[in-house]
């Protein structure tokens, strides 16, 4: 899965209407709230594997720093 195809379902899992970006404050979203930490969790363990703890969706502001945080790595 490369970024643009991680932000893609990213967008279809929080059932977005707007274009995310790398840049884009995850809790500036209107439509952030537990339920979308949740999704966001669930989406990153399915896709990746990795379980994200409160820590940290605490420290995630941004579509990038979400990146980051699976590892850069990961995405081709």
């Amino acid at each position: 899965m490369n970024k643009a195809e991680f932000i893609k379902g990213l967008e279809e899992e929080l059932e977005l209407e707007i274009t995310l970006t790398a840049e884009t404050d995850l809790k500036g979203l209107d439509e952030w709230d537990s339920m979308a930490a949740m999704l966001l969790i669930g989406y990153v363990s399915n896709e990746f594997g990795l379980t994200l703890t409160a820590d940290d969706i605490k420290n995630i502001s941004t579509v990038q720093s979400l990146i980051e945080r699976i590892g850069v790595e990961k995405f081709n």
